[in-house]
């Protein structure tokens, strides 16, 4: 079927509730299983594949729908070539509700066309570029660290990440006192993806998100009239306030907003949370940690050439593994747009399908000694990611697969190189955070170390 015989009324059809034939467990009134999902997303899923199988139904924050796990049935909904299942619609009611129209948010030749409105971005010469401008910035914060000697990495990461977006993305060379503003706004924005009471209040999460969303807009808006009014920035913000569409006329400035403030989310707290579980494992392990740091000394001292990060072949495998047994975005979402068939069930059109990414990450059927942190096994020979298609899936897959994965990749891979041959890092003795994974995974305590020089650190 075609793009253009996509019925659009899939998009003002409500919910389908008519799930009953399909096992599964309905949990509290209005909550649902909400709150057991909110203290362990992996549990839940796993009681649901051992009691129900791979397809079951479940209500989460008053919304029904089934949850769906297996690399066979994800290979079939992420590719969807018979554009049965919508992004758009799964999305809507959590993810949408703060970050409405992102590039996540759109599907068939809308998303297309979004998409290649966004492609430049994260073309060669562009991460070339981006790769240049954010290693002194990550040279600056790391040498302020080590001043400190001790501490919380996922605060001082995310702000990081942050002022990186916003060096890349908005031409912003310094954040300046607008960076603790602007971190603090999405903190808030995806507080109010897990509130319980969705009403907006002077009180409460889901208040205080809509009210940052709005800052955020501000914010936006204000840099938005400024480079229309005059300037030749080579930034994406820049470009797409100059942009015309395929009409000749300028993008409208809400398309902007809606735009930019999705990449700027995606581009940093996605990446935060890699990083803070990669972080809690390299710091209570001081084998891995120092092979890893031999791996980077042999860059040199930097800056890295774009041409060295396909050679960094340890750190991505451990970038990799860290998203595996924490993937920044733990569940996806679907809907269906006609009725179909999963997992020996007729399901109906309008079903929305939660999909939790950790239940695949971590099957025996394709991992060995799935729940230990293993980097190698990303390696040649052993090569476990090839063992199906999509056992891993960290980005996600299909028409949706992140279109800024390689900027992540670069990101981290720039951090690691510069942080791992700097310090030597360790968490406290027998450390065990609590593992967070709403709104965003991470260790709840934000991952504590004690930082040493190393012989090749600050000052080299």
């Amino acid at each position: 079927m075609s793009a253009a015989a996509v019925d659009p009324a899939y998009r003002q059809a409500p919910d389908s509730r008519a799930l009953a034939h399909i096992p599964g467990c309905d949990g509290w009134p209005v909550l649902g299983e909400t709150v057991a999902v909110v203290r362990d997303l992996h549990a839940v899923a796993a009681r649901h594949v051992r009691d129900y199988g791979p397809v079951s139904r479940i209500r989460l924050l008053g919304q029904g729908g089934l949850m769906v796990t297996g690399a066979d049935l994800y290979q079939r909904i992420f590719q969807d070539t018979e554009q049965v299942f919508s992004a758009e619609k799964g999305y809507d009611k959590q993810l949408g509700a703060f970050y409405p129209r992102g590039l996540l948010l759109m599907d068939f030749d809308e998303h297309r066309a979004n998409r290649r409105l966004m492609q430049g971005a994260f073309k060669v010469a562009a991460l070339q570029r981006y790769l240049e401008m954010m290693q002194p910035l990550i040279a600056v914060h790391v040498l302020d660290w080590g001043r400190a000697g001790e501490i919380v990495f996922y605060p001082r990461i995310k702000q990081l990440l942050l002022e990186i977006a916003a060096r890349c993305f908005l031409g912003i060379v310094d954040l300046g006192s607008d960076g603790e503003r602007i971190n603090r706004l999405f903190l808030d924005l995806n507080a109010g993806m897990i509130s319980l009471l969705r009403a907006e209040l002077p009180f409460g999460a889901y208040g205080r998100a809509k009210r940052a969303r709005r800052r955020l807009e501000a914010w936006f808006e204000t840099m938005i009239a400024a480079r229309r009014a005059g300037g030749d920035g080579d930034d994406v913000l820049s470009h797409m306030s100059r942009d015309t569409d395929e009409h000749g006329q300028p993008y409208a400035v809400k398309t902007i907003v809606d735009h930019m403030i999705f990449l700027l989310f995606a581009a940093h707290d996605t990446s935060t949370s890699a990083l803070s579980h990669l972080a809690m494992y390299l710091g209570r392990d001081a084998a891995l940690q120092g092979r890893l740091r031999t791996h980077l000394d042999s860059f040199g001292p930097g800056p890295l050439a774009h041409a060295d990060l396909a050679r960094m072949d340890l750190a991505e495998h451990c970038f990799h593994e860290a998203m595996r047994l924490h993937p920044p975005v733990p569940m996806m979402m679907r809907r269906t747009i006609r009725a179909t068939e999963l997992g020996g069930h007729a399901v109906p059109a309008h079903t929305v399908l939660h999909l939790p990414t950790r239940i695949n990450h971590r099957d025996p059927a394709w991992w060995s000694d799935p729940e230990r942190f293993d980097p190698d096994r990303f390696a040649p020979p052993r090569s476990e990611q090839r063992r199906h298609p999509m056992s891993f899936h960290p980005f996600g897959s299909g028409a949706h697969k992140c279109i800024g994965m390689h900027f992540a990749d670069m990101t981290v891979k720039a951090f690691l190189h510069r942080f791992v041959t700097s310090y030597g890092f360790a968490t406290p003795e027998g450390y065990a955070p609590r593992l967070e994974w709403v709104p965003l995974p991470k260790p709840a305590d934000g991952v504590p170390l004690r930082l040493s020089a190393t012989a090749s650190g600050p000052g080299r």
